[in-house]
């Protein structure tokens, strides 16, 4: 693969991360698809780094809304809002190290789950917005539901193509919370969860920088720029969306996706593998020539007692592999005569 190619690559996975990643249709599932139709398969490091870009374009967007509520901590609707992000992220944290470090969960690499969740997720999503109909609706989110939110990121992290956004949105829908609440509350508790679970991702793969050479530095930081730009625009897109319009167009999206994944996993259009994540390794540009092998020479002082002759050619003709050589040919005249 050349270097341009492998660039646009990564612009398109920063592209899907950035898309992906906070509107309900599950960014871990693109990413998975997106490395399928690619023919790639990127560190888990890489992985990592540029979904907290997609984070931190959230933070820019609601910086007024975390310095206000920091700020005024002396207000008892600050405090205990704030006090709720911090319970769904202590929820989260403790029953994702449950399952990851002490029940050793590990996530799936494979196409199968995410479809059957791709799927699974948008039914879910019809019949929580035709449900929400009937309920009252609020702004504020009590603490049981705070609760909730927490439960529905760990329902998210097991289950790849579930949507940590949707499941806590569709959460919040559920228990008569409004669109525009409810979205706001699950990007605000994503910030701290997703930044913690990146910085332990980036602990867990500290390795693969300093392993990885300069390209893997390079992949990761223009992902991040892309991810981090287009995650900016599709959430203060979202924000909008959400005031006027239900979630059944991603639900709609999400149930077409899922049928086409499955049938084409049926068919063996996609490969199904659950290999290991490759080591990383360095693409080598046009200032890094490629190792070549010094080319074999003859020695001055052959035995010409051995049973093969030696002939008389220059050392860059010599074959350089390792098969046998011993023949019958008859000797040529750079042998002495006996």
């Amino acid at each position: 693969m050349d270097l341009l190619t492998h660039y646009l690559q990564i612009i398109l996975l920063g592209i899907v991360e950035g898309v992906t990643e906070f509107l309900p249709i599950s960014s871990t599932g693109h990413l998975l698809i997106a490395e399928h139709l690619l023919g790639t398969n990127e560190p888990d490091v890489f992985n990592v780094v540029i979904q907290a870009g997609a984070i931190l374009a959230v933070v820019f967007i609601y910086w007024h809304k975390i310095i206000g509520l920091i700020s005024n901590l002396d207000s008892a609707e600050s405090r205990n809002y704030l006090l709720k992000i911090i319970l769904a992220f202590v929820i989260t944290g403790v029953l994702g190290f449950t399952l990851t470090s002490i029940l050793h969960l590990k996530l799936p690499e494979t196409l199968t789950p995410v479809a059957w969740a791709t799927l699974i997720g948008g039914l879910v999503i019809f019949a929580l917005e035709f449900f929400s109909k009937s309920l009252y609706p609020h702004e504020d989110i009590s603490w049981l539901e705070a609760i909730f939110f927490g439960l529905a990121q760990i329902l998210a992290g097991i289950f790849p193509g579930t949507s940590r956004s949707g499941a806590t949105i569709m959460t919040g829908l559920a228990m008569g919370m409004k669109r525009p609440a409810a979205t706001e509350f699950s990007f605000l508790i994503g910030i701290p969860t997703m930044f913690a679970a990146s910085g332990l991702e980036l602990v867990k793969y500290r390795k693969d920088l300093t392993t990885g050479g300069h390209q893997l530095i390079i992949d990761i930081a223009l992902g991040f720029v892309v991810s981090t730009i287009v995650a900016f625009f599709v959430v203060k897109w979202l924000l909008r969306f959400v005031i006027s319009h239900t979630f059944n167009g991603f639900a709609t999206y999400r149930v077409i996706l899922g049928v086409v994944l499955l049938v084409a996993l049926a068919n063996h259009a996609f490969p199904e593998t659950d290999a290991e994540k490759p080591e990383p390794v360095s693409i080598p540009t046009q200032a890094e020539p490629a190792q070549t092998q010094a080319p074999a020479t003859v020695p001055a002082n052959t035995d010409t007692s051995s049973s093969s002759p030696v002939t008389n050619v220059s050392p860059r003709a010599l074959p350089v592999d390792s098969t046998d050589q011993t023949n019958t040919a008859p000797a040529t005249n750079n042998v002495p005569a006996p």
